[in-house]
């Protein structure tokens, strides 16, 4: 379940917000976060930082009107967004007139030589402790990555073989091959994809996953058998005719995973909308990549086994692209802030 931080004004609010977006911004001020000692809420609030190794400083302006920095009067667990990445560490107050205090207000002032001379506290963040956000990110990726080109491998063999299959087949017959290859594609990459998911999202059930994946490879497939049907005819057609049915066709193959699978995901997370990129951005790289792989080794009248290993060996590598893209994106999506409490 995730958990709801609170923010202290409309105007530490609006800053939060303007950290989510890629400005230079970030690269002075973070989002802190910390449970408060005595009344227990979680606070968020953003906070100017200069770096220092292993170690966050960060100066309390006008400490008598503020509140939260006395929370680290002792040590304590705190969490600080820097430049879109979330690092965890622990927090202490350096007061003046400590050896501490002198130390952190050269290295604040060598960044930022025009601060006022008022002898302010300061909070330190020590960061050097393993970061468990960011090994649970690299574990999720990792697993990702290794499941779902396994996943998508395997479920590309079933396109794999039909279409070698069927190759001079009626057009019935590939069209129904096709499209029942496609769904099994679908359904198999589905589970591996849910195996994951499941790591993340107890309450994700892997059929609604499954069937979501499986009836968007469907669609998908539909598309892409019109040009073993109808290449001719089409290439044929005038260009103003030609290139919007291209188009159209392509966004059909390429957003209709995504979507499909963002029905689902929208129950989980605020950041469902991303995963639709995700799979669009994943699946184009991966077509390109097979595309690379296959077009200088396919040649008319090969045998159906040697079509077969080489539309293998396109899948591998395409499995491999969409993978690792969507995994990059996996972790911004199910990251702790933006997952949905458990209704």
């Amino acid at each position: 379940m995730a958990t709801k931080y609170e923010t202290p004004g409309m105007g530490a609010a609006a800053v939060l917000m303007a950290l989510r977006l890629p400005t230079a911004l970030r690269h002075s001020v973070g989002e802190l976060r910390y449970q408060a000692r005595s009344s227990g809420r979680h606070i968020a609030l953003p906070v100017g930082y200069v770096l220092d190794g292993d170690s966050a400083v960060i100066r309390v302006g006008h400490a008598g009107a503020k509140n939260w920095w006395r929370n680290f009067r002792t040590p304590r667990a705190a969490s600080i967004r820097i430049e879109g990445r979330w690092r965890r560490g622990i927090a202490v107050v350096a007061m003046p007139d400590t050896v501490a205090h002198e130390r952190l207000d050269m290295i604040y002032r060598r960044a930022h030589p025009r601060t006022t001379t008022e002898p302010d506290p300061y909070v330190v963040i020590d960061l050097s402790t393993p970061n468990e956000d960011t090994m649970a990110e690299h574990d999720l990726r990792r697993s990702w990555f290794t499941r779902v080109t396994v996943g998508e491998m395997l479920g590309f063999l079933a396109p794999a073989l039909a279409g070698a299959l069927t190759a001079h087949a009626s057009a019935a017959v590939l069209v129904m091959s096709m499209l029942g290859a496609g769904a099994v594609e679908g359904t198999v990459l589905g589970y591996f994809q849910a195996g994951v998911l499941r790591t993340r999202l107890s309450r994700l059930r892997s059929r609604d996953w499954m069937v979501a994946t499986s009836a968007a490879a469907v669609v998908a497939w539909t598309v892409g058998v019109l040009p073993m049907l109808y290449g001719e005819q089409f290439g044929e057609w005038p260009v103003w005719a030609q290139l919007p049915a291209a188009v159209g066709g392509s966004l059909i193959m390429v957003f209709s995973i995504g979507i499909a699978q963002w029905m689902v995901l929208r129950r989980f997370t605020d950041r469902a909308a991303l995963w639709i990129l995700a799979n669009a951005v994943g699946w184009v790289a991966g077509l390109l990549a097979f595309l690379m792989v296959t077009s200088p080794l396919w040649q008319p009248g090969q045998p159906p086994i040697l079509v077969t290993v080489i539309g293998i060996l396109g899948g591998a590598v395409m499995a491999a692209v969409m993978a690792w893209v969507t995994g990059a994106f996996l972790a911004l999506v199910l990251a702790d802030e933006h997952l949905l409490p458990t209704p």
